[in-house]
């Protein structure tokens, strides 16, 4: 079966709830279901097929075509399966994430990973404001740039960026070399990502959220 594919038609202006567009969500519905599931939580709410073409009939993979920053919550308490988004996606990028893999070629809204608990989430681009917030576990890496306040209240989990985050309660923890990213950055090879083509073992670690238990960490690596 190929990869359950939507294929955004047109670019709204307004923001697009996409929570329900994930692989225990899916599981089961057929295409014409699918299409006709609700992207806002107003009254009259826009369908799928208004903005998308779905193709595809595997629910475990699923592939965004064409996105944009106005898709919000995609990956919402994902538990299983993956998401390819092929461009920019929106805010609340894997909230609530339960499982999974989540692979971003563009660049990501505010809140990538908020109240994470397990999967991994990949952005190749930049991310926004209050990435890895509230995080319990898990793993995120962002490949460009930032926005503030990384890590805000995060209680554990892995944070990998390729730029010093600057937070007053982020503590540097100094030069790591750290024999485990071997077998991390292994298992991304076969991900259409540009962490599959990173090897370092020495890294920057940083503990935080200080002020939750600082049992969180962010690693700096040299892309």
């Amino acid at each position: 079966m190929t990869a359950l594919t939507f294929t955004q038609k047109t670019n709204p202006a307004f923001k697009l709830d996409c929570s329900r567009l994930t692989p225990n969500e899916l599981i089961g519905l057929s295409n014409e279901k699918i299409k006709n599931i609700s992207l806002t939580n107003s009254k009259n709410s826009p369908k799928v097929s208004d903005f998308f073409e779905v193709s595809g009939e595997n629910t475990e993979i699923i592939i965004f075509k064409n996105p944009s920053l106005q898709l919000n919550y995609i990956g919402h308490k994902m538990r299983h399966g993956s998401i390819m988004i092929e461009g920019d996606c929106g805010d609340f990028l894997g909230a609530s994430m339960q499982g999974g893999s989540i692979v971003c070629q563009g660049n990501a809204g505010d809140r990538v990973g908020d109240c994470m608990r397990r999967g991994l989430i990949l952005v190749d681009g930049n991310a926004g404001d209050y990435c890895g917030s509230r995080m319990i576990a898990g793993t995120i890496g962002i490949y460009g740039k930032v926005g503030n306040y990384v890590g805000f209240s995060m209680k554990r989990g892995t944070l990998l960026l390729t730029q010093t985050p600057l937070h007053a309660t982020i503590q540097d923890c100094g030069m790591h070399t750290l024999p485990f990213l071997a077998l991390l950055f292994r298992a991304f090879k076969p991900l259409p990502s540009l962490f599959s083509n990173i090897q370092a073992k020495r890294v920057q670690r940083f503990a935080g959220d200080l002020a939750c238990g600082g049992n969180g960490e962010i690693l700096i690596i040299s892309p």
